[in-house]
């Protein structure tokens, strides 16, 4: 590719970025009118809380596994992120719309067996997992 083409090219990917970063300076974070309704109140908990950890079946912790899961109710609820990680001692967290699901967890090499969580809204569900 030619000296021009790569220049014209970093321009057409820095432009947008340029211009996004201008208009906050500018602007700044402030709402874009202030006449508007005030906001609203501060809203219930809407979502549960579902905890645990996943380990070895010698007790060591699994990190960086995916906790997945499957809606049991007809229609589902609308989950918000496909599936959440363990972290480093093997820990996981996910808030989840009030439900039941089946919930697994995953390194690709071992699963676990799968198990059932009904999650209420304001509340926490813990489920450890061991991988086979």
């Amino acid at each position: 590719m030619t000296r021009g083409r790569l220049g014209a090219l970093a321009l057409l990917v820095a432009a947008p970025l340029l211009i996004g970063a201008g208009l906050l300076a500018w602007h700044g974070d402030r709402s874009v009118s202030d006449d508007g309704p005030a906001a609203p109140p501060p809203r219930s908990e809407t979502t549960g809380i579902v905890t645990g950890a996943a380990a070895t079946a010698t007790g060591d912790p699994v990190q960086g596994a995916a906790v997945l899961v499957e809606s049991l109710d007809d229609p589902a609820p609308a989950v918000p992120e496909i599936g959440v990680l363990t972290g480093d001692t093997g820990r996981y967290e996910w808030r989840l719309p009030p439900g039941r699901y089946e919930i697994v967890v995953d390194t690709g090499e071992r699963t676990s067996e799968p198990q059932t969580a009904t999650v209420t809204a304001g509340a926490v569900t813990t489920l450890d997992f061991v991988l086979r």
